[in-house]
């Protein structure tokens, strides 16, 4: 684990930007990925990140960025999404509620629906 870890510093750290064998990644056998436990892949990532020039290495991380943006945009959309299905499942308990006739009290603690919103249902 020591030597993932001082690896990981160096590459992360980019200690040696312009070490030839770092950027020679295509040259592992692609073997080598497929037998691979999470710990080697993400040793090889880093390293090949590591690598990298300068220019590359902003381009990585801006689409870096563009993923996160996008993976945080579809995650509002599906919490949004999750409310207003609760929303309009709370309003259609409620309307349900109110043809048998429930009284508004019991119908408004139930759904925390204000009488306003019970009435224009």
């Amino acid at each position: 684990m020591l030597v993932f870890n001082y690896f990981s510093y160096l590459c992360t750290e980019r200690f040696f930007p312009e070490d030839e064998n770092l950027g020679n990644m295509e040259f592992i056998d692609p073997s080598v990925y497929e037998r691979a436990d999470e710990g080697l892949r993400q040793l090889i990532k880093r390293a090949e990140v590591g690598a990298l020039s300068e220019k590359e290495y902003d381009q990585y991380e801006a689409s870096m960025k563009l993923l996160a943006d996008e993976i945080d945009m579809e995650k509002q959309g599906y919490e949004r999404g999750m409310a207003d299905g609760m929303q309009q499942g709370i309003a259609q308990v409620a309307k349900e509620m109110k043809q048998n006739k429930m009284p508004v009290e019991v119908i408004m603690e139930v759904t925390h629906l204000t009488k306003e919103e019970i009435d224009n249902l």
